[in-house]
């Protein structure tokens, strides 16, 4: 118990904190505690971590009856212990926490409906999100996806309305929502709002005395027009919002609802490194703040970790490739910039790409690209890390209007400066880092993309602010020409599945659909072809994108 003397609530005051930790009222009824995460990412041991939130629950759960433990998305996607086993491992250690909700966020889709179908089911309580729905004439696999959970805690019901952002269907590959061709599974991103109104009265009909929004929808304007601010301005009848997606710390905001009621926004930050600790008095008082550090580990979480670690570890260990080396996809401060920036990184990978694909050129989205590459002896853990996802490479033919179309959408975000207040500014997960090319990209000319409402791309309608686009032709870079045909290598969620909505590769030829996975290129390349010698090419970069 001393450890609770360590908690961090920046939302209370030190008075406030003893009543609400104790979950006791002075009418002699509990408070109903919830504990939170969200965009854990397969950090199952980084900051806070799994073992020490284990360890604080069961804490909880000793002094407070009426608990429940939420994530809000994002749980099993994000490093090796989640792609190596398509999310079950991550399920394994949040069935031993005794997860009671789960809400999808974007990035649970990742590995396939196949896979989030087995997540759904192995996963011990409710796996929510209220605005997914499926047309198609087969199988539905979510169809156990609830939009809601209903929790009886005796003197009160609470609804846990789930909500998943509408952008799912681009941030994640949109082939992985189709049958024969047509998207059958869809996020409501043409009436969401109403979407998540119908069940908050729905779940107040049926007999909740109140109802918590569990979102995964982010707060920042990037990701207007689906953000959680929005969601509380057009609902009302919800008593709080538990936010993901956006990576921030926020421990309590409040935004006006439909009602002009303030309604109460927390977001629990990125890979534990903070979780929220929500309570709701009997006269319906809402209390919300995070916990930045508990230090004490359950031993029974620790050993679950420890099991899994186990098995992974004969695949991961093994090293395969050395590199004299180091590159990032940050910048000296810690700014991420592969969203925004050449780095060196995407050109190692690209001219990797390239190679095993022997195209004209490759690309990649900067999303593609999840961490870093270290330096001295290389494990297949260590890839890994770098392309989590496991995509296939493929190859195409596509014309330089083509090319330079997709250039137009990948840049539509691009600022002159690449950072604001300390943290990334005008970042895409669809900004192409690229090999046998070059383009330029003026920041002064806004952007004419149009796209539908889910960010998939229709056509430019205005002037372009992507310029001076050049194609490597022997050893010399020479204007593309609109005309003709150029072979292509890159992810097939890039080229084949339309990934971050940038479709306009998907009706092109398929020239080879198959050629080896994304952490394989990387490894042939740095051991077949630069001998492990990285640092006469990628020290510096290529000059390839030039931001004006």
């Amino acid at each position: 118990m001393k450890s609770i003397l360590k908690l961090l609530f920046s939302a209370f005051s030190l008075s406030l904190v003893a009543p609400f930790l104790f979950g006791c009222s002075n009418n002699g009824y509990e408070n109903i505690v919830v504990v939170y995460t969200t965009d854990v990412h397969c950090g199952i041991e980084d900051n806070i971590g799994y073992a020490s939130l284990a360890s604080y629950v069961k804490q909880e759960k000793k002094v407070n009856k009426s608990f429940t433990l939420i994530d809000a998305g994002d749980a099993i996607q994000g490093a090796l212990v989640g792609s190596l086993s398509n999310g079950k491992y991550i399920i394994e250690i949040m069935n031993d926490l005794g997860y009671d909700i789960y809400t999808l966020g974007n990035h649970e889709f990742d590995y396939g409906m196949d896979a989030i179908k087995e997540v759904v089911d192995e996963f011990s309580g409710d796996v929510i999100s209220c605005n997914v729905s499926y047309t198609g004439k087969k199988e539905n696999k979510l169809k156990e996806v609830k939009p809601y959970s209903i929790v009886d805690y005796g003197f009160a019901k609470v609804g846990y309305v789930g909500v998943t952002t509408p952008s799912t269907i681009v941030t994640s590959a949109p082939s992985t929502f189709k049958e024969d061709g047509e998207i059958v599974y869809s996020f409501s991103a043409d009436n969401l709002f109403e979407k998540v109104q119908q069940n908050i009265d729905e779940c107040k009909n049926k007999g909740c005395k109140y109802v918590v929004l569990v979102s995964h929808l982010g707060s920042t304007d990037n990701y207007k027009p689906y953000t959680s601010v929005e969601l509380i301005n057009n609902t009302s009848g919800a008593i709080a919002v538990l936010d993901g997606h956006s990576h921030q710390v926020i421990d309590c905001s409040y935004y006006p609802n439909k009602d002009g009621i303030n309604i109460p926004l927390c977001t629990a930050g990125y890979k534990m490194n903070a979780f929220g600790r929500m309570t709701i008095a009997p006269n319906g008082d809402v209390h919300l703040g995070l916990i930045s550090k508990y230090d004490d580990k359950d031993v029974s979480t620790l050993q679950t970790i420890e099991t899994i670690e186990k098995k992974i570890e004969e695949d991961t260990k093994k090293v395969v490739a050395t590199s004299d080396l180091a590159l990032s996809i940050y910048d000296e401060s810690g700014i991420r910039i592969v969203r925004s920036r050449e780095t060196g990184l995407g050109d190692l990978s690209t001219d990797a790409f390239r190679e095993v694909g022997d195209t004209d050129i490759a690309i990649i989205n900067g999303g593609g690209i999840r961490d870093n590459l270290k330096d001295g002896d290389l494990t297949f853990g260590d890839i890994k890390t770098v392309f989590p996802f496991g995509n296939n490479l493929c190859t195409i033919k596509a014309n330089g209007q083509t090319i330079l179309d997709y250039l137009e959408f990948t840049s539509r975000k691009t600022e002159k400066e690449y950072s604001k207040d300390g943290r990334a500014f005008g970042e895409n997960g669809a900004f192409a880092q690229v090999s046998g090319l070059k383009y330029t990209i003026d920041t002064s000319i806004p952007s004419s993309v149009v796209t539908t409402d889910d960010g998939i791309f229709i056509k430019i309608d205005g002037p372009r602010r992507v310029k001076d686009v050049l194609i490597l032709d022997g050893d010399q870079y020479v204007p593309i020409d609109i005309n003709k045909f150029y072979t292509i290598t890159s992810l097939n969620f890039v080229l084949i599945q339309g990934g971050d909505g940038a479709n306009m590769f998907m009706k092109c030829e398929v020239l080879n659909p198959n050629i080896m996975l994304d952490n394989e290129a990387l490894t042939y390349y740095i051991v077949n072809v630069l001998k492990g010698h990285l640092k006469d090419i990628y020290s510096t970069t290529g000059d390839r994108i030039t931001v004006l």
